[in-house]
C-alpha cells in the first residue's frame, strides 16, 4: 500500500473514532449501503420494514446523486466518500451492508457497533473467496467478514459458501435474502409490480423478458451475448407480444452497443420493442416484474426460481468465461435442474416451446437442490434483530 493511502486510511479511521466517541447518545439510528450508492437490494427491504416497525429510528443511506430521487423523505441521505458518510457511519448503532469498499465506506467499527453484511450471491453459480482461483493464495475481504457480527442466508447452500469460500466463522440468520421477500410473497404485490411498470412505461399487454448478463473483469461495458431480436422472435411465434428489458451489472458501465445489437438485417424480424434499465436501482423490482429471465452465472437467477416464472442460462461461452475470470462452477447448471442453452439455436429452440416446461416443477427441483429456506419475512427478523441491539 502506497505512503499516501495509508496516510488518508489512518486519517479516515481517526476522524471515525472521534465521531464515535462523540456522538449524541439517545440517538438511535442505522446506516445502510448498497453497491456503492444505490437505494436497492438487501439493505433496501431492511430498512424500509425496521422503518415501518420503528418509525423512530434514525435511517442513513449513502447514496449517490442520480439514485436520490428513489430514496424516501424519512431518509437522511449523506454522500459517498464524503465525510458526512464517515461521520454517519461512525455514529450509528448498526450497520446493514451488502458489500465493502474501504473508499466508500470506512474503517473504524466501535465495539457496540453491530454489523450486518447481507452480500449478494446466496445461490450463485460461481465458486467464491476461497473456492476461487483468484482467491486461494490471499485472504478475501470483500465483505469484511473480521468486524462482521452476522451474516444473511436464505438457503443451506448459502450458508456452505459462507462457511467455505469466505472462511466466516461467526452468525448466520437463515431466514431469506430481504430482497427476495417480495418474491416469494409475489401475489401481494401486484400493486408494487404495477407501479414499477407504469415508471417504465411498459404498456399492460405486453409481457416481459428480463436480459441481465453477469460482470466480466475485462469488459467494462457489457456486450449483448444473445441475438436479441432472434429471441423476441421466437417467444412471440404464439401471438404473443414482449418486451426486452436488458440491464447490465452494477459494476459495469452498461452494454456499449445495445442498439447495433438490436437490430438485424433479416427483414422477416421486427423491430425489436426493448428498454434498457441499467440505470433503475433495484434488480429484485425488475425480478417482480418479469415474465422470463435470461442470465449467464449471475446469483440473480437463484432469486428468480422463487417465482415459479420461466428462467434460462444462455452459457454461450461457459469454457471461455471461467478461463478469463479464474473462476469455476460451484454447481454444474445441468445436474441442478436449470434449463441451459449453449448458443443462440438452443435458446431459440426452448423459447419456441416455453409453454411446454413445467416451470414451477423446474422451480421446485432447484428449490431442493439449494436447500432454500426463504420464509418470506426476511426483512421483518433482520429488523427485530436491529431493534434487539438497538434496545440493549
Amino acid at each position: 500500500m502506497k505512503t499516501t493511502a495509508i496516510i488518508k486510511k489512518w486519517v479516515r479511521k481517526g476522524y471515525m473514532y472521534l465521531c464515535h466517541v462523540t456522538r449524541p447518545r439517545g440517538e438511535k439510528s442505522v446506516f445502510f449501503a448498497s453497491f456503492r450508492g444505490q437505494y436497492s437490494d438487501n439493505p433496501r427491504a431492511i430498512s424500509e420494514c425496521l422503518h415501518q416497525m420503528a418509525p423512530d429510528v434514525k435511517i442513513v443511506w449513502m447514496v449517490k446523486p442520480q439514485f436520490r430521487k428513489y430514496v424516501p423523505d424519512y431518509v437522511t441521505i449523506v454522500p459517498p466518500a464524503h465525510r458526512l458518510a464517515l461521520k454517519a457511519q461512525a455514529r450509528a448503532n448498526a450497520w446493514v451492508l451488502n458489500y465493502v469498499n474501504q473508499k466508500h465506506v470506512g474503517d473504524y467499527k466501535g465495539r457496540d457497533t453491530f454489523y450486518i453484511q447481507t452480500w449478494h450471491g446466496d445461490r450463485g453459480l460461481k465458486a467464491i473467496g476461497y473456492l476461487s482461483e483468484n482467491s486461494k493464495s490471499k485472504k478475501f475481504s470483500g465483505y469484511d467478514l473480521d468486524r462482521c457480527d452476522l451474516i444473511v442466508a436464505g438457503s443451506d447452500y448459502g450458508v456452505k459458501k459462507a462457511r467455505q469460500g469466505l472462511h466466516y466463522e461467526g452468525e448466520v440468520i437463515v431466514e431469506g435474502m430481504p430482497r427476495n421477500d417480495k418474491l416469494v410473497n409475489i401475489g401481494r404485490y401486484g400493486g408494487e409490480a404495477a407501479k414499477v411498470r407504469q415508471q417504465l412505461g411498459i404498456a399492460d399487454n405486453l409481457k416481459i423478458l428480463l436480459y441481465a448478463p453477469t460482470y466480466r473483469d475485462e469488459e467494462r461495458s457489457q456486450q449483448c451475448a444473445i441475438d436479441i431480436p432472434s429471441s423476441i422472435a421466437s417467444l412471440e411465434a404464439d401471438g404473443e407480444k414482449w418486451i426486452c428489458l436488458i440491464r447490465s451489472h452494477s459494476l459495469s458501465k452498461g452494454f456499449s452497443t445495445p442498439n447495433s445489437q438490436l437490430s438485424t438485417p433479416n427483414s422477416q424480424l421486427p423491430t425489436v420493442n426493448y428498454k434498457d434499465v441499467t440505470s433503475y436501482p433495484d434488480m429484485a423490482d425488475l425480478l417482480l416484474i418479469s415474465d422470463l429471465l435470461i442470465t449467464d452465472y449471475s446469483s440473480c437467477a437463484g432469486d428468480f426460481i422463487l417465482t415459479g416464472r420461466p428462467l434460462v442460462l444462455a452459457h454461450f461461452d461457459r469454457d471461455d468465461y471461467y478461463k478469463a475470470q479464474k473462476r469455476s462452477l460451484w454447481v454444474e447448471p445441468e445436474e441442478a435442474g436449470y434449463l441451459v442453452a449453449k448458443n443462440q439455436d438452443e435458446l431459440n429452440q426452448i423459447l419456441s416451446k416455453l409453454r411446454s416446461y413445467d416451470h414451477q416443477a423446474i422451480a421446485g427441483k432447484l428449490n431442493r437442490f439449494y436447500g432454500t429456506k426463504e420464509t418470506g419475512r426476511s426483512s421483518e427478523a433482520i429488523a427485530r434483530r436491529i431493534l434487539q441491539q438497538l434496545n440493549n
